[in-house]
């Protein structure tokens, strides 16, 4: 069995497992946004806070075993060249990027004075699904 083979084993597996928990996170939010009861929103911000440290490792283990694949090989240089490679990087910094921004409405969902709405929340519920998507066009079709 080769290295390579279980790195992309890894990698496959926390990028699976991390965005399982990106989807979850903005859906607690938007439960969270539209109840009307305060001992529900406390117990989904607890929710929310306790998966989002949950993802967070997973996501940084996805790159990592993403990226030892790449400096596996000899042609490491050529292979982080690629069109999709670089994509694939793109799609990696903008996932960071959004779950950075989680955390930034788990913190406003706990003031009273926020102005995100369940509609808001459905909709950057979306992004990461056009993130995956975009993402495994690029590692399939390898463009």
């Amino acid at each position: 069995m080769s290295l390579y083979l279980v790195f992309k084993t890894l990698h496959i597996l926390f990028i699976v497992s991390w965005f399982a928990g990106i989807f979850y996170l903005p859906r607690l939010f938007v439960y969270h946004a539209e109840s009307e009861s305060k001992e529900a929103k406390d117990q989904l911000a607890k929710m929310e806070t306790n998966l989002i440290k949950f993802i967070t490792p997973l996501g940084l283990l996805a790159l990592f075993f993403g990226l030892m694949m790449g400096f596996l090989g000899a042609e490491w240089a050529v292979f982080f060249s690629q069109n999709w490679i670089i994509a694939k990087l793109f799609i990696v910094l903008a996932l960071i990027l959004y779950q950075i921004f989680c955390w930034k409405i788990l913190k406003d969902l706990r003031s009273t004075e926020h102005n995100w709405t369940g509609f808001k929340l459905r909709i950057f519920n979306e992004v990461p699904v056009l993130l995956l998507l975009i993402g495994i066009i690029a590692a399939v079709f390898k463009f």
